[in-house]
């Protein structure tokens, strides 16, 4: 090259994808909680979006596992209602007041975890079950509800639930 030139290139895949979950931006709202009365139906993680909400986790998710190397993005939860929580009926949840979701993703990761630090959930994620919260999410989004994922291939994995946004 001669003196003086600056040498362009394309960006690399890898800087591309980086860039493209750094320059997600949230929409919608985002709703995670859980019940206060434990019971096999009432265990465990509960969620629901609006569609702008379950769309934005789905771009979100896809541009994760788009990454070469783990990656994190930080969203908003929405405190939720006496219409949210009651679309299962399960009665009142537990006085979380969850308000900042992180999404964790490193592409070798097997299983879905969450846990709560510090008023803040952490959802762990890799490609293998990416693809079944996404689905969820999309299900959702379409206002259907009441169903469960698997957080693992194990015999008896913790099973996430996940409901329709109540009418207005």
């Amino acid at each position: 090259m001669r003196e003086g030139l600056i040498a362009l290139h394309a960006a690399s895949r890898e800087e591309t994808v980086t860039g493209s979950v750094a320059a997600w931006q949230q929409a919608g709202r985002l709703y995670v909680w859980r019940y206060s009365a434990p019971s096999r139906s009432r265990k465990g993680w509960h969620f629901t979006a609006d569609p702008a909400g379950c769309n934005s986790v789905i771009d979100l998710i896809a541009r994760m596992v788009g990454e070469a190397a783990p990656c994190h993005r930080t969203l908003r939860l929405h405190a939720i209602t006496p219409a949210i929580w009651g679309v299962p009926n399960f009665g009142p949840p537990k006085r979380d007041r969850l308000e900042k979701l992180r999404l964790q993703y490193d592409p070798a990761e097997v299983a879905l975890s969450l846990s709560e630090i510090d008023e803040r959930l952490t959802l762990r994620l890799g490609e293998k079950q990416s693809s079944s919260l996404s689905a969820a999410f999309a299900d959702v989004s379409v206002g259907l509800g009441d169903f469960g994922i698997a957080t693992s291939d194990e015999k008896r994995p913790e099973v996430w639930m996940f409901w329709w946004m109540p009418q207005r």
